[in-house]
């Protein structure tokens, strides 16, 4: 495929219709990205201020959420490619329908893991940390946390499948009244105010349960009682289509197993940092925040790539589709040199602002110092994977260049350089980034023409 028109930034800059549309779908992303980190960071600051082991207990028990959580995007994600493309086409009976499917996936995905950490708590625990107090802290945050994943599940699944048809707003407005639940339970719960008992790490499990409580019930409202552009019903709910399925099998799966596969690997290489002690982990922790903290803008465009160029493909427009393609590569090299002056700008004060031991405030802003170049490639291939294969109909390359990049290089490097040539911390913890820069050489090969691009809707 060639095309006539122009790839260069200074055309994207000149295309107002375009920036409009990425503006209004990039902004509340990024919003909504922004309070969920503020959530995060907060509960690392206000279980910091407990103790060292109650963060990194926190930290280690929420890795199971953590692979829940990028399953659930995983599964939305894999309907986002059929409903951009559908909404492209302007049919709307299939979204719900997609919507519907999914939904009922992520139920019973989350009441298995819901089961799995209630029951075997400190089994989960062990798979990450050999340390007896950290187990004990973190089984019985997984107690009462637990309880919220088939909640998280619903409602995230469909945030991410309205995100596809542009509904956005309504993620702001669940994330920011999550964040205000969040931080005030957390502040009566974990130190026992407002007559409440001092719960420590278990009050931070409970006002997490209750905040995700709370954002169910409001999603819930909104997709029967507000939404027009849709017009769900409960009814809804029960569709169910051989073909639409199966379709979704075929490009969703891929983004889903993705997700999965990925997670884990970033898993494991939490178990690693974990085995090599406390103070790792929290280190990790804290870099991980500012690190994110720099990325929201990344893959807020991600995601609005995905659904810019999966509205022209499914419009048959591949000529236009290519065009946003090229703009959108070009603008994730930009990207990843601003953050890299973001992580560089912030860690400092970012790492002062936690209540831990100068052993791991030194860690955590050497590990930052790995991410301000770590963060370049991520850029490219956020957007790369998240929003151009994804929303250009490619999943499957894109399950190929996570998985391949991680599992091939970046695990058996963390494993190597930790447990076989017992490196210095900071160079394992830089092995275990090494999937990034191979995953921008991969991305490149792959997007040398245009033939990648395809319609999957019917």
């Amino acid at each position: 495929m060639t095309t006539s028109k122009s790839h260069s930034l200074r055309s994207m800059l000149a295309d107002r219709a375009f920036l409009k549309v990425l503006v209004s779908l990039t902004l509340p992303m990024v919003a909504q990205n922004l309070i969920s980190l503020a959530t995060q960071m907060m509960d690392s600051v206000m279980l910091g201020a407990v103790g060292q082991t109650q963060l990194s207990a926190s930290s280690l028990a929420n890795q199971p959420f953590f692979i829940f959580n990028l399953l659930i995007f995983g599964l939305a994600s894999g309907a986002c490619i059929l409903n951009a493309q559908y909404w492209g086409k302007g049919e709307i009976q299939p979204i719900k329908i997609i919507i519907a499917m999914v939904v009922k996936v992520a139920m019973v995905v989350g009441l298995l893991l819901m089961l799995a950490v209630l029951i075997f708590p400190e089994t989960v625990m062990k798979i990450y940390t050999p340390d007896p107090e950290v187990i004990a802290s973190g089984a019985s945050y997984l107690r009462i946390v637990g309880w919220s994943y088939v909640l998280f599940g619903l409602s995230s699944t469909l945030l991410c499948t309205l995100r596809s048809v542009a509904i956005v707003r309504i993620a702001v407005v669940n994330s920011i009244t999550g964040l205000v639940v969040n931080i005030f339970l957390n502040w009566v719960f974990i130190f026992g105010n407002l007559g409440a008992p001092q719960m420590g790490i278990e009050g931070a499990a409970l006002a997490t349960l209750i905040a995700r409580t709370t954002e169910f019930l409001l999603v819930g409202c909104y997709v029967f009682f507000i939404d027009k552009r849709l017009g769900m019903r409960p009814r809804d709910f029960l569709g169910f289509d051989t073909a639409l399925f199966r379709d979704y099998l075929k490009n969703g799966l891929p983004v889903a197993c993705n997700e999965v596969l990925w997670s884990v690997g970033i898993s494991v290489q939490t178990m690693i940092l974990g085995r090599l002690g406390t103070h790792v982990v929290s280190a990790s922790q804290i870099a991980s925040v500012v690190n994110q903290f720099s990325t929201v803008v990344i893959f807020g465009v991600a995601n609005a790539a995905a659904v810019i160029v999966g509205n022209a493909v499914g419009a048959g427009d591949m000529e236009t589709a290519a065009q946003r393609i090229g703009w959108f590569r070009r603008l994730s090299v930009v990207m990843g040199i601003l953050a890299a002056g973001v992580i560089l700008l912030i860690r400092d004060p970012a790492v002062s602002f936690y209540n831990v031991p100068e052993e791991t405030k030194l860690l955590a802003r050497d590990m930052l110092a790995v991410l301000a170049i770590i963060v370049c490639f991520v850029s490219i291939t956020g957007v790369g994977i998240v929003g151009l294969l994804r929303g250009g109909g490619d999943p499957r390359f894109a399950l190929f260049c996570d998985l391949s990049s991680l599992w091939i290089v970046a695990v058996p490097a963390g494993l190597l350089a930790a447990f076989v040539f017992h490196a210095p911390v900071l160079l394992v913890y830089a092995m275990t980034k090494l999937d990034e820069p191979v995953k921008v050489a991969l991305l490149t090969w792959r997007m040398r023409n245009d033939h990648w691009i395809k319609n999957v809707t019917r």
